[in-house]
């Protein structure tokens, strides 16, 4: 058997020639390749950054998306004055929606209130002299989430959180109210103090780089842009009032109709009644012999226009003791009491002097006279009891707003008691 030539060629021969071809590929081919490849990567890269940044803006978009919300207008009084967004000009308030964006500015010329109902339910009351923007009331398009943010500027203010509210406040401070929170923020009128008082739930303030909790129950102050330590929410306003300095600070106040023909009465410190906790000194007024003149015996105290107009409580409260009075009830025109508390004070109107408040505790009368209901009380003889009242618990027009002046004195002809332990508490 015989075998060809091509048979009997090397098998090494075309493989030969392949290497030849390959080795004889020109430069510029071998660059077009390359380009080809590097255009190949560039574009691959590309499309995952491009596809990234598809992703990144789907899910910012979603987790961003805020429908702006309104507040409903629950209440109003007075002449309650509002500024629409991109507006500078005050108009009084005739809608029952507020965009955001609406600033709500009320001033103290009129009674003023303004009660809001926002998108969560929660309330918010403005009262009179208070500044409040509806900065932000959004909710996610997409997801459940919301913002609701105001700058409030002046002014008392009073929330009840149903989600969480921040609250923007001069100085760059701000007060984080927690969900199902009842809190008030106060600026005063200079604008260098704002407390924040809390009711229910808690509150975070921040500012000037300090941050601090309020929690229920308690009260703290930013004065001039620096946190002052969380106190108790009820504060003491009346210094000495339970007479340990005996007269200290306490002005004299004795007065007669005629005080050529009839005598003044007398003041005595004396032990005032046994409580378990500690023991009191008490002012006892006494006069005696009076030739039917009318007469006053007691003392005067100058609060200086404390303002109380962020506290949703001003409790007065005193023991006190009637032994003796020579006037049936309030006496002939119904003011004339053997034991009186008194206040003048400015009202919630700018220039007011509502009042002034008073109340006479009387044993009895027998004569039938004036003795008007929430001026007098009708008190047991020569028994200490405490009185307590919360001065706010009155009509709009007649809350006080700032404090002018307390008294304690007895009233009328003769008469003899006592009073201990004064307290004006604001909470």
């Amino acid at each position: 058997m015989t075998t060809t030539d091509s048979a009997q060629a090397p098998p090494s021969t075309s493989v030969a020639h392949s290497a030849e071809r390959l080795g004889a590929r020109s430069p510029a081919a071998v660059r077009a390749e390359r380009r080809a490849w590097l255009i190949l990567w560039v574009a691959f890269a590309t499309f995952c950054l491009l596809l990234f940044s598809a992703g990144k803006f789907v899910v910012e978009f979603v987790s961003s998306a805020q429908v702006d919300q309104l507040a409903l207008v629950t209440n109003s009084r007075g002449r309650p004055l509002v500024v629409a967004p991109g507006s500078a000009e005050r108009t009084v308030l005739t809608r029952t929606e507020l965009s955001v964006g609406t600033a709500i500015a009320l001033d103290r010329e009129t009674v003023s209130t303004i009660e809001l109902e926002l998108f969560d339910e929660s309330k918010v009351t403005v009262l009179a002299g208070a500044s409040v923007e509806l900065a932000r009331m959004e909710v996610g398009r997409f997801i459940k989430q919301q913002h609701l943010v105001l700058d409030q500027t002046a002014g008392v203010v009073q929330y009840q959180s149903v989600g969480p509210i921040d609250v923007e406040l001069p100085n760059n401070g701000v007060a984080h109210l927690g969900a199902k929170s009842d809190a008030t923020v106060w600026i005063d009128d200079a604008g260098h103090t704002t407390q924040v008082l809390v009711y229910d739930g808690e509150a975070r303030i921040e500012s000037g780089g300090q941050a601090q909790t309020v929690p229920r129950d308690k009260r703290a102050a930013i004065v001039d842009g620096r946190i002052i330590a969380v106190e108790d929410r009820a504060q003491a306003l009346l210094p000495n009032g339970d007479f340990a300095r005996q007269d200290d600070g306490w002005e004299r106040h004795d007065f007669t109709t005629n005080p050529l023909l009839d005598v003044i009465g007398q003041r005595f410190w004396v032990a005032g009644p046994d409580l378990p906790d500690r023991k009191l000194n008490a002012l006892r007024v006494v006069r005696e012999n009076s030739r039917g003149e009318h007469g006053e015996t007691g003392f005067k105290r100058n609060l200086n226009n404390l303002d109380v107009s962020g506290y949703r409580h001003l409790w007065l409260q005193a023991y006190v003791r009637v032994d003796y009075a020579s006037l049936s009830g309030g006496g002939y025109l119904g003011f004339e009491y053997p034991m009186m508390l008194g206040m003048t004070y400015e009202g919630a109107r700018e220039g007011s002097s509502p009042g002034p408040w008073s109340i006479g505790f009387y044993t009895a009368n027998p004569d039938n006279r004036p003795a008007p209901a929430g001026r007098a009380e009708l008190w047991p003889a020569g028994e200490w009891q405490q009185f307590r009242v919360d001065l706010m618990n009155t009509d709009p027009e007649n809350i006080p707003y700032r404090l002018r002046e307390f008294s304690v004195m007895g009233q009328g002809h003769n008469y003899d008691a006592r009073v201990a332990g004064i307290e004006l508490i604001g909470e």
